[in-house]
């Protein structure tokens, strides 16, 4: 007989707090000493940040610490989202800071940012997430592999994006132009496999190659499908640029796959280590502005600017190491 999960309600586990209004704050753009990030509702973590506010302004009581988790409460397409942060932050009103009324681990926040975020079905624009209708969300009781399974698995991903690192360069060793060039002068740009997903035949568990689609998540990898026997996968070591649909947005594959239609793929010309590519597809990425649904890339990718090789940064390499260092600190305290 299976075991029922019982369930509480958000305010019997948290106390919740809202944000400031950002009416008479000096928000700036850029970090500044004796600042913190200030937060807004966003549906990625990494667009949370919508600037950084003084701390005098803002207030002690404002201020959370890192590991804290927060939601957002409004915006059609964030509200719901739940993050644990990684950083001392202050947020707007259109946030709430949830502070735990136990003591709760960084696995057990993250497990409950993503039960809070499974909940945004439930709301909309028109019915937000806020006062009651958060606090009288229900979560389930933590399971026992939340402590256990999910640590050793981060043990494991992160030993993997380690062996993708390099060597750090002293940033004072070599000096640094700013130039730019075009993407086909790095990579060659090859038109993918151009399959349809729905006349594939899904793969069972550890075979077969994945699928990459024009979707901007899961590395944009839609599914994991069979081998086919006159079509041969595209190999690992490449960018994936969706032309359309998501456009521009652009992963690096290390493995096999097959493609969907109008997805590009981008072969360095010169070899390049994983960093470098990370460093590239996130230029690319940055390139979205320029596009929308009646105005793809399909003809354009090939010319968009991005810095030269002699100017990548040097905090690229060597990044992966210590982001993984990082990561198994706080995994560990």
């Amino acid at each position: 007989m299976r075991k029922e999960n019982p369930v509480m309600t958000l305010d019997e586990l948290f106390d919740v707090r809202n944000g400031v209004a950002s009416s008479r704050l000096s928000i700036s753009h850029h970090p500044a000493p004796n600042h913190v990030p200030y937060l807004r509702p966003a549906k990625t973590q990494q667009r949370t940040i919508a600037g950084w506010v003084p701390e005098s302004e803002i207030g002690s009581d404002n201020i959370y610490p890192e590991g804290t988790l927060f939601v957002s409460t409004d915006g059609a397409g964030s509200h719901s989202y739940s993050y644990v942060s990684k950083f001392r932050f202050a947020c707007n009103s259109n946030v709430a800071v949830l502070l735990p009324k136990r003591d709760m681990s960084v696995n057990e926040k993250l497990y409950y940012a993503r039960c809070i975020s499974m909940n945004r079905h439930k709301f909309s624009y028109g019915r937000k997430p806020k006062g009651d209708r958060l606090k009288q969300i229900e979560l389930p009781t933590v399971p026992d592999w939340v402590n256990e399974k999910i640590f050793k698995n981060n043990f494991s991903s992160l030993s993997r994006l380690m062996s993708l690192s390099t060597e750090a360069i002293d940033i004072t060793a070599t000096d640094q132009t700013e130039t730019f060039v075009s993407v086909s002068d790095l990579f060659n740009v090859f038109y993918g496999t151009n399959l349809e997903l729905n006349a594939l035949e899904p793969a069972e568990n550890g075979t077969g190659v994945n699928f990459v689609s024009r979707s901007s998540k899961n590395n944009g990898i839609s599914a994991r499908v069979k081998l086919l026997p006159d079509i041969s996968p595209i190999q690992g070591g490449v960018l994936t640029v969706a032309g359309g649909g998501s456009v521009l947005e652009t992963f690096l594959q290390l493995e096999p796959f097959y493609s969907g239609f109008h997805l590009f793929y981008l072969v360095p010309r010169e070899s390049m280590c994983a960093e470098e590519l990370l460093y590239y597809a996130s230029c690319i990425r940055e390139n979205r502005f320029r596009y929308s649904y009646g105005r793809q890339a399909n003809r354009t990718l090939g010319g968009l600017k991005i810095p030269a090789r002699s100017s990548i940064p040097h905090w690229v390499f060597g990044s992966l190491a210590k982001i993984v260092e990082q990561v198994e600190i706080d995994l560990k305290t």
